[in-house]
């Protein structure tokens, strides 16, 4: 395992993502409606959020994680002056996906040794990576893929 692991380390990630890795990513457009982003994660832990429909330029991401924050009961200020309440469904402030969606992406290029993206993941705590050529996404990294390709499932 750990020869496979050096030589995993080495290859670069075109050579481990094909094109059933694109038609099986999780998109949603920006404008997207909050039951939209909903439905998707009802069956998977993350969504990446295209410009519009039919394009792959990426924009940002949602995760289970920040749902589950606006799931959670709004946390407001005893006084609110003119401000925004924030993010939040019990006030109707999030009402598509560009409205949560986390903007700062970590990403990848195809072009990339997956030893030297798989620091970058640890580094910042992530467990998927965008791979992306351009600004438009062309697959995805993630530790359960990875996996997956040590075990030989892949």
């Amino acid at each position: 395992m750990e020869l496979k692991l050096k030589e995993l380390h080495e290859k670069k990630i075109e050579e481990i993502i094909d094109a059933q890795t694109l038609w099986n990513l999780p998109l949603l457009e920006k404008n997207a409606s909050i039951s939209s982003v909903l439905s998707v994660l009802a069956a998977r832990d993350h969504v990446w959020i295209v410009e519009k429909k039919g394009s792959k330029h990426l924009v940002g991401i949602i995760t289970e994680n920040d749902i589950l924050k606006l799931l959670a009961p709004a946390r407001l200020p005893k006084y609110v002056f003119g401000k925004k309440y924030g993010i939040s469904l019990e006030y109707g402030t999030a009402q598509k996906a560009e409205d949560i969606m986390c903007r700062h992406l970590i990403k990848c290029s195809p072009d990339e040794k997956i030893g030297d993206v798989l620091k970058r993941m640890v580094n910042a705590g992530l467990r998927r990576l965008p791979v992306v050529r351009g600004n438009e996404i062309v697959g995805e990294i993630t530790a359960h893929f990875i996996v997956q390709i040590l075990l030989g499932k892949r």
